[in-house]
C-alpha cells in the first residue's frame, strides 16, 4: 500500500499530542469557541485526517488559521524496511531534522484466516539514549532530546497506515528510556488509550524501563493502568552494573523495593525482561536467583535472545557479549519453568532488518 510521505518544517506548535482539555484551552487562548476542540480532536485521532485542512467539520477560516500557525503532524516518514517475517521498521524524520525508528511486529500466533493474532508497535520516546546499556545499539547514538507527546502519537498514526488491520498493542520499548520522558509518554497514553480514539487498550500498552526507580514509584502513585516491564538482564548487582550503568544509580535492592511498592500499590503484575548472554547471566545459579526475584511479586519473565549489534561497532565489554547458544538457552528456559516461573520467550522478529530487540540505530540492513 503506497502512503505519501509527509513533509514537515520546523517551527509551529504541534496539534498532535494535545488531549481534549489541551485543545479546549488552545481554542480559548485564540478566541475560538470551546466546542471546536472536540471537532479537532475527532479529526486528528478518530477520523485521522491527513491534514487539518481536510477536517470538514471545521469552518474554513479556522482550518486556515490552524494550518498557518500549527503543525498537524509531528513526524515525517523517511523509509520503511520490510522483514521476511512481516515485521516493518520505520525511519521517521522529525521537524528539527533528527530521526527515530519504530517497529511494527506481527505475532507468530495466527488467527484462523492466517492473520497475526497481535500487531505490536514498538515506539520510541527519545532521540537516542543516555543510559549506555552495553547490549543496545541505541546507546551508540547518545541522547539528543525527549520526544513530544505528538511525536509519540504520530508514530502510531503513520504505522497504522501500513498495517492491514488495527494495531493491537503498543510497547514503549524503542529508542530511549520512557521514564526519563515521563510526562510526554503519559500524555501520549491519554490519547492512545482513549476509548474515543479506538487506538489501543490500556491493558495492551506496556512501558519498559531500565530501572528508573522514581518513575516506577510515580506510576504506582498515579494508578496508571498501562503495564510495567522492567529490563532486568542480571541477577546480581555486579553483573547488572556491567551491563547497565543505571544500576549504579539505582542498585538492584533499591529497584526490587520499588517493584514491590508498585505491586502493593497497584496489585498489577510485573514483567521482567531478561536477555541471555553466554557465560554472563545464564548459569544454574542465575536461574535460582531469577526465580527468587520473580517470586517476590506476581510476575512473568520475558526471556530474550541477544541480537547482534556489530553494525554499531561496539567496543570493550559490549564487543565481548555473545548470545547464549540455542541448546543452553532452551535448557535455561526449562529450568526456570521447573522453578515455577511464568516464562515467555521473545521472538527475534525483524532480525534480518536490524529491528529486533536492542537493534534500533538507523542501520540499513537488507
Amino acid at each position: 500500500m503506497a502512503v505519501p510521505k509527509r513533509d514537515i518544517v520546523a517551527g509551529p506548535p504541534e496539534l498532535l499530542g494535545l488531549t481534549l482539555p489541551g485543545l479546549e484551552q488552545l481554542m480559548l487562548d485564540i478566541g475560538e469557541k470551546k466546542y471546536r476542540a472536540a471537532q479537532i480532536y475527532d479529526a486528528l485521532y478518530v477520523e485521522r485526517v491527513p491534514d487539518i485542512a481536510d477536517a470538514s467539520a471545521l469552518p474554513a477560516a479556522l482550518r486556515a488559521r490552524l494550518q498557518e500557525h500549527c503543525a498537524t503532524h509531528s513526524v515525517a516518514l523517511d523509509t520503511v524496511q520490510d522483514s521476511a517475517d512481516g515485521t516493518k521498521k520505520f525511519l521517521f524524520k522529525l521537524r528539527d531534522g533528527r530521526a527515530i525508528e519504530s517497529v511494527l511486529i506481527p505475532s507468530e500466533l495466527r488467527e484462523e484466516d492466517g492473520q497475526p493474532r497481535r500487531r505490536t508497535l514498538c515506539v520510541s520516546t527519545q532521540v537516542g539514549c543516555n543510559l549506555g546499556c552495553q547490549f543496545c545499539a541505541t546507546a551508540s547514538l547518545k541522547l539528543t532530546r525527549n520526544l513530544s507527546a505528538g511525536e509519540i502519537v504520530d508514530q502510531f498514526l503513520v504505522a497504522q497506515q501500513y498495517s492491514e488491520r488495527p494495531i493491537t498493542n503498543v510497547v514503549f520499548m524503542g529508542m530511549g528510556e520512557p521514564m526519563n520522558n515521563y510526562d510526554a509518554v503519559m500524555q501520549s497514553t491519554l490519547i492512545l488509550n482513549d476509548q474515543r480514539t479506538k487506538m489501543v487498550a490500556p491493558r495492551r500498552t506496556t512501558l519498559s524501563t531500565a530501572g528508573v526507580v522514581p518513575g516506577i514509584e510515580r506510576m504506582a502513585d498515579e494508578g496508571r493502568i498501562i503495564k510495567l516491564a522492567v529490563s532486568l538482564h542480571a541477577t546480581t548487582q555486579g553483573v547488572r552494573e556491567e551491563l547497565m550503568p543505571i544500576a549504579r544509580k539505582w542498585p538492584l535492592p533499591r529497584l526490587m523495593d520499588a517493584i514491590e511498592y508498585y505491586y502493593r500499590t497497584t496489585r498489577k503484575t510485573v514483567t521482567y525482561e531478561y536477555i541471555m548472554f553466554d557465560g554472563i547471566n545464564d548459569s544454574a545459579d542465575d536461574v535460582k536467583r531469577l526465580a527468587r526475584i520473580a517470586r517476590r511479586v506476581p510476575s512473568k519473565v520475558n526471556v530474550i535472545p541477544f541480537h547482534d549489534i556489530d553494525f554499531v561497532q561496539p567496543e570493550g565489554f559490549a564487543a565481548e557479549l555473545k548470545p547464549t547458544p540455542p541448546d543452553k538457552f532452551e535448557h535455561v528456559v526449562q529450568l526456570l519453568r521447573d522453578e515455577g516461573v511464568q516464562v515467555m520467550v521473545r521472538s527475534s522478529s525483524g532480525k534480518d532488518i536490524d529491528a529486533a530487540c536492542g537493534q534500533l540505530a538507523f542501520s540499513k540492513a537488507s
